[in-house]
């Protein structure tokens, strides 16, 4: 009886220190070098709900959050200029074809600057001065790997974000499958289905870009954390293939579909909280819409009054042709020649004006953190596609069905006033909310989903069964080019063989016919 009672509470001292153990708070580091306010929309709500669950935070970013919980600790990048409201549409009116690789010189000075800036600066040395060990580290792999060298120094797991879809560099190192068949770049405005001439630019631009980044942003990398931190540190690429997860900005509903790995996890629409209410004065334009309302924004980064002359006239008198009521998001108090039926804001609370039921159409820049609201709310798009990742996204919003692509430099009275009329038929709207359903309806929110993989993480000190074995081949035995080799070997030995053989036999014919003739 008494050993009984020994044993009992030998296990029940085991399942305490197992409990425990299990709700044993995780410090977690947040490095966000970027200075972009829409990327830090999806990673902001990571870091505070991991907060309000209990763990330690400590995040380190260009925006502070203004009322933070109880275990959240901002440690700002001070003396940098944010990305907000910073793009003048001029520059976007006639493009030139390779666009796509100046904006990837762009992201590069870009990724540059942020990393020098960061590595530089107080939060960090504060952070490293420390030397506090962290359970994850979660980071933003954008447009440098420059953050991994940090993960490195402070020995702990890390898991990689992307505000947006995967870039061509990210791939190798979550050991996803590059199929540039059917999966379109990033940089590339194509959908899915691409026919011979967008599958060869989207393999082109795919490996062109991988090669350039390759060549400019990792050395770039390498060159300022060694500067920091010392000559024999690993190359930034070699530590990438470290990365624990890789949570991504996407969702199939919308984005596609894709073969993942399970260490890259879908997470769109992230940022997409409960529904607040309006202001009282734009509640009511929208509620007395008889018609309905067209909401027009091009998101934190574009300002609309830098619209040049013409295009700005173009949407003002087509807004007047209108019947419906016309909200546009309008950096400015006053502009010129506004229609009677036209709402003008310097800011507005996007998702909830979308999810109002008289919201018919969303006129965008097709931005995901917009697209993904449209696309949770149902509502259909008219994409002008401007710059970066918003191409991508306007071909995968026009290949469900769900709006039309308006492309900036074709901006009249007549081609806005076509499109928005297009995307009111209903067909349009049916679409958008198919997408909006498959979209909601998951088995955990995306956010529940985020947290319990950064526990699973923290339990597992970097979750090591879900790396694939594909992350540490060389690119020549990963794409199977010593078995095509080979195999190419064989063949051609084989043929050549066969040649010998049968010119040997066609040689003694003739010889043995003469005889017969003899």
């Amino acid at each position: 009886m008494a050993t009984l009672t020994a044993g009992h509470l030998l296990l029940l001292l085991g399942l305490c220190c197992t409990l425990v153990q299990a709700s044993y708070p995780l410090k977690i580091l947040g490095l966000f070098p970027h200075p972009g306010i829409s990327h830090f929309q999806f990673f902001h709500p990571i870091m505070r709900a991991l907060a309000e669950k209990g763990h330690d935070v400590t995040v380190i970013s260009h925006f502070p959050d203004k009322s933070p919980p109880a275990r959240y600790r901002d440690l700002p990048l001070k003396g940098h200029a944010t990305l907000m409201n910073s793009l003048d549409l001029k520059f976007f009116e006639s493009p030139p074809f390779y666009s796509h690789f100046a904006e990837f010189f762009l992201l590069h000075e870009w990724g540059k600057d942020a990393c020098n800036h960061t590595l530089r600066s107080d939060a960090l040395a504060q952070v490293l001065r420390q030397r506090q060990r962290f359970d994850v580290i979660i980071m933003e792999q954008f447009n440098s790997d420059c953050m991994v060298a940090v993960a490195h120094q402070l020995k702990a797991p890390f898991i990689a974000l992307s505000s947006c879809a995967m870039m061509p560099w990210h791939y190798e190192r979550m050991g996803v499958p590059i199929v540039t068949s059917s999966v379109p770049a990033l940089f590339m405005g194509q959908s899915e289905s691409m026919n011979f001439s967008a599958r060869l630019a989207n393999w082109f631009t795919f490996h062109a870009m991988r090669w350039l980044y390759d060549i400019y942003s990792t050395r770039a990398a390498d060159a300022m954390v060694r500067y920091k931190f010392g000559h024999d540190l690993p190359s930034v690429a070699e530590l990438a293939k470290e990365t624990s997860l890789y949570f991504v900005n996407q969702h199939f509903s919308l984005s596609g579909v894709k073969s993942l790995p399970p260490s890259v996890i879908e997470l769109g629409g992230i940022h997409i909280q409960k529904a607040k209410p309006l202001d009282p004065e734009l509640q009511k334009f929208i509620d007395n819409a008889e018609h309905g309302v067209v909401f027009i924004s091009w998101g934190s980064m574009i300002r609309a009054e830098t619209l040049p002359a013409a295009k700005r006239e173009a949407i003002l008198r087509a807004v007047k042709r209108l019947k419906q009521r016309v909200i546009w998001k309008w950096e400015n108090t006053t502009l010129d020649n506004k229609p009677d039926n036209l709402y003008i804001s310097k800011w507005l609370p996007q998702r909830d004006i979308l999810c109002h039921p008289n919201v018919k159409v969303f006129m965008s820049h097709s931005g995901l953190m917009g697209t993904s609201e449209a696309a949770y709310c149902g509502v259909p798009i008219v994409a002008t596609p401007i710059y970066g990742d918003q191409f991508l996204n306007a071909a995968a919003i026009a290949h469900r069905g769900m709006g039309v692509i308006l492309h900036f430099h074709a901006f009249t009275e007549n081609s806005v006033l076509r499109s928005i009329r297009e995307v009111l038929k209903k067909q349009y709207m049916d679409n958008a909310k198919a997408v909006s359903f498959s979209y909601k309806h998951r088995p955990q929110t995306a956010l529940e989903t985020a947290v319990w993989w950064v526990e699973y993480v923290g339990k597992t000190e970097g979750a090591p069964l879900t790396k694939a074995d594909a992350v540490y081949l060389s690119r020549f035995v990963y794409h199977s080019l010593d078995v095509y080799l080979f195999i190419g070997f064989i063949l051609f030995v084989s043929v050549l063989s066969w040649s010998f053989i049968c010119g040997k036999l066609c040689a003694r014919r003739p010889k043995s016919e003469k005889r017969k003739t003899d």
